[in-house]
């Protein structure tokens, strides 16, 4: 029977079967070392891709906080903004924004997120070592000696501090505490990730609240009356045309008193015009501090002056326009060596509904009880008639 031929590398001779072997093996570790490269070179596309989709989904945040900021009209506002946006934006860590309180002596939270949110709700600013040195703290979970004493909070991965100025002014703080944990380079990644969106978040809201806060200046700048320090005319029938529409709709009273100061020309004739604007401003500042928070008090003109109450009814009115009154006669602007006459007010009331449901009727009625005060001998209150009537013609002062 005839012998078939060999036709596998078993029936090589060994010396030349051992080269053959080892080629085998060096292509099955080349083929297993490039697909460890594939696999390692896929794994950092999709980390990339993930890193972009974040940055993508944080800056679409950042934008939707921009055009908020841009639209809010308090601080109020913002603070209620940035704890909605940093939510999300700081997905599974907490923090909060502090404001410096205008004596710069305490920090206070007005925005917070996280569950739980840091603990503490107000610290001294001498406490972080942002504000401190006016400029970001990081701590990384090694470093419990740099810990802000602020901070009440164990440590996961780090926290970061990042002080909020603007226009040379540094307003508050932005605090974060990186919960999620994470290990060797993964937990220097996501402080390294915090650190840059902190930075980034903390030069936007900085601009933002300073922004806010000088349009609030100059919207109460625009409002006040320069010499008394109260609200203006303008602010003040703006007020009451508010006032009047919601209890129209809520159905209670709003209050009006119009008061005139007694013998002003006389003061100004005797004492100078100097004197009379020191009565003026001392006047302002009483009636500043005698009303509600929530009265508007302003110069009408002149040595007028108007007081809006909402929510009051006419009783009440009458009962406030009497207090004020009394309270003046009390309150005299005397100066050193110099002895101004007594200052005394006629003041007319009016109320909503029962004078009027718009801002010139109830004017029109408080005007006309004013001018009937003084007409009576000056030094009381007077309430309108039902009807309102015309003021009348009495003699100067």
């Amino acid at each position: 029977m005839a012998r078939s031929s060999p036709s596998s590398s078993a029936w090589l001779p060994y010396d030349r079967r051992v080269p053959l072997v080892v080629a085998t093996i060096v292509d099955i570790t080349a083929r297993a070392n490039l697909q460890e490269q594939l696999a390692q070179t896929h794994e950092e596309l999709r980390r990339h891709a993930d890193e972009l989709e974040q940055r993508g989904s944080e800056m679409s945040l950042l934008a939707q906080m921009g055009e908020l900021l841009e639209s809010c009209q308090t601080l109020d506002e913002a603070y209620s903004v940035i704890a909605g946006i940093a939510e999300p934006l700081f997905t599974g860590d907490a923090g909060a924004l502090y404001a410096l309180a205008s004596s710069r002596t305490a920090a206070e939270a007005v925005a917070t997120w996280g569950s739980p949110p840091p603990m503490r709700s107000v610290f001294d600013p001498t406490d972080c070592w942002a504000l401190r040195r006016s400029q970001l703290h990081v701590v990384h979970d090694g470093d419990p000696e740099l810990l802000c004493p602020h901070v009440e909070e164990s440590i996961s991965t780090g926290l970061l501090c990042e002080p909020l100025a603007a226009q040379t002014e540094t307003l508050g703080l932005l605090h974060v505490q990186v919960r999620r944990r994470a290990a060797g380079k993964a937990r220097a990644a996501i402080l390294a990730n915090r650190e840059r969106l902190v930075k980034t978040l903390g030069e936007q809201v900085a601009l933002a609240l300073a922004n806010i806060r000088l349009r609030g200046t100059l919207r109460e700048q625009s409002s006040r009356d320069p010499l008394s320090g109260l609200f203006n005319r303008r602010y003040m029938e703006e007020s009451l045309d508010r006032e009047v529409r919601r209890a129209a709709r809520e159905g209670y009273g709003v209050g009006l008193l119009m008061a005139d100061l007694d013998k002003f020309k006389q003061l100004n004739d005797a004492f100078g015009h100097l004197a009379g604007d020191d009565v003026l401003r001392k006047i302002g500042a009483f009636l500043a501090t005698a009303v509600r928070g929530e009265d508007v008090a302003c110069r009408f003109g002149g040595e007028e002056f108007v007081v809006v109450l909402p929510k009051a009814s006419l009783d009440d009115t009458r009962r406030r326009a009497e207090a004020l009154r009394d309270g003046i006669k009390a309150y005299q602007p005397d100066e050193p060596n110099r002895l101004y006459p007594p200052v005394t007010m006629s003041v007319g009331v009016a109320a909503y509904p029962e004078h009027g449901t718009s801002v010139e009727q109830l004017i029109l009625a408080a005007d006309s009880a004013m001018y009937r005060a003084k007409a009576q001998g000056r030094d009381r209150v007077v309430v309108a008639s039902a009807s309102g009537g015309r003021p009348i013609e009495v003699s100067a002062g």
